[in-house]
């Protein structure tokens, strides 16, 4: 019935588009190009604070020189109708994969094509194609903690329409993406239909008054049994018990479903507060073992009153696993985050470079960060300091069952990502961008982390008396045109 629901809202909006793009008025076509180019260098000593790899098997490079490409290509006709190409040279090491000499794996991706267009005598949006996708999220904390963009890497196939209800208060956003398929066309078996897709269906009101606004949104998902997730998706919804034998979810279909709200109040300028909250629910209707639900929220305080710097007090809390395997998970299920407290060395967030950060995960932990953010005390110069503490919330019986039937750890949960009760890091992490004209800036990002009390019970004696701090420190240059 919900894949019945999910499909029938799929085809109305698909319907959408085509009517409008049958009725809009053709033009002339303009092109317009940019994107980015950066190149890095990056020092990066004790990696998941043990200088190995999250399972203890493989010993990490501390040097490593790394460069990526975006590009988008605009091709508009008129105001109202655009189609969006991006290329993208994905971020890579020298010497490995297409940056090695003489080799011809292919290097250049296409990872967006999407058609964009207003409904004529509106002011309704429609989108549909590979696009940017991520769900409503306050922005001093990177992306959604439930589906982020992920500057390209989680872009998703889907038709999104959005426009206003009530002029300058308050505005809608629907949408519909296929995120897996497969299987695509044909399934393996003549016999039945193969639960092989993750369907997801979205919906937010955006409402907007002087001072304040608040968007509350909601999804729903199905999740076919067999279908084949990506790596960096596929542990994310299911719980430690659906790894006990008979593997994986028992239905061949399975609903997710997640609501929440982000909140921006500037009532009390020049103090801006932010804060967001999300509940998730996947396999309710499956064996206990199998079900994964919780909560996060997080909550943020800004100082905007001065022109030098801009004082901010991040926190976060998100409900972490108890002792149990049998009534499954505790933790918030989600598709893909990049979620983190701007600047943090604990999380993967917005970092002008990226790949040298410690992927804490805020499910199942919670902490403070605070920064001062945009320092400008010398013209051209802009600097971020910050400080980070996390502490775990999951429950150590817990995570000791969990790397016990995943196979160990790092597969499942990983030392240093997933807190324990009684186990913490600490941070402090800093970045300084000079502009060396209006095109190209000058980067230079360093952070130190200290996990501690990492229990020999949950990952064994080897990598918890191997865990010492890791040290960060990468510069870099950003060319944008």
């Amino acid at each position: 019935m919900i894949r019945k629901v999910l499909s029938l809202v799929g085809i109305l909006l698909a319907s959408l588009a085509v009517c409008a793009t049958a009725t809009a008025t053709a033009t002339a076509t303009s092109v317009k190009l940019y994107g980015d180019f950066r190149v890095q260098g990056t020092f990066f000593a004790n990696q998941n604070y043990t200088g190995q790899s999250t399972d203890g098997s493989q010993t990490a490079d501390t040097l490593d020189i790394w460069q990526r490409l975006r590009l988008h290509m605009d091709l508009a006709a008129g105001d109202h109708l655009a189609f969006r190409l991006g290329l993208r040279v994905q971020n890579q090491t020298w010497g490995a994969n297409y940056l090695t000499a003489a080799n011809p794996v292919p290097a250049v991706q296409p990872y967006q094509g999407y058609l964009q267009l207003t409904v004529p005598d509106t002011k309704v949006t429609v989108t549909a194609g590979y696009q940017p996708l991520s769900l409503p999220h306050s922005a001093i904390f990177y992306d959604s903690v439930v589906l982020s963009t992920d500057s390209g890497n989680s872009d998703a196939a889907a038709l999104v329409v959005s426009g206003p209800i009530v002029a300058d208060t308050l505005s809608g956003t629907a949408g519909f993406s296929r995120l897996v398929d497969t299987n695509r066309t044909y399934d393996t078996t003549t016999t039945t239909q193969v639960g092989d897709e993750f369907d997801l269906a979205f919906a937010s009101l955006g409402l907007t008054v002087p001072g304040l606004a608040v968007t509350p949104w909601g999804a729903v998902g199905v999740l076919g049994k067999d279908a084949g997730l990506p790596s960096g998706m596929s542990q994310n919804m299911v719980s430690a018990g659906s790894f006990v034998a008979p593997a994986g979810y028992r239905n061949n279909q399975n609903a997710v479903v997640w609501a929440g709200a982000t909140l921006t109040a500037e009532a009390l300028n020049p103090v801006r507060i932010s804060a967001d909250v999300a509940y998730g629910n996947a396999g309710f209707a499956d064996a206990s073992r199998n079900r994964r639900q919780g909560w996060f929220a997080d909550l943020a305080l800004e100082y905007t009153g001065l022109t030098w710097v801009t004082p901010q007090l991040m926190s976060w809390y998100g409900a972490g696993e108890d002792a149990s395997l049998a009534n499954g998970s505790e933790r918030l299920p989600y598709i893909v985050t990049t979620w983190g407290p701007t600047g943090s060395f604990l999380f993967s967030a917005n970092q002008d470079l990226t790949n040298a950060s410690m992927n804490t995960n805020p499910q199942g932990s919670m902490g403070l960060t605070l920064n001062f953010n945009a320092i400008g005390l010398l013209p051209r110069l802009t600097s971020l300091v910050a400080f980070s503490v996390a502490t775990g919330t999951n429950s150590p019986a817990g995570l000791r069952q969990a790397v016990a039937v995943s196979g160990g750890p790092g597969n499942y949960v990983t030392m240093g990502q997933d807190l324990a009760q009684g186990e913490s890091a600490l941070s402090v992490a800093s970045e300084h961008t000079y502009a060396l004209n209006e095109a190209l800036e000058l980067v230079l990002e360093t952070g130190w982390a200290k996990g501690q009390g990492f229990r020999k019970s949950i990952w064994g004696q080897r990598m918890a008396d191997k865990a010492g701090d890791a040290w960060q420190g990468a510069v870099g240059l950003i060319y944008t045109f």
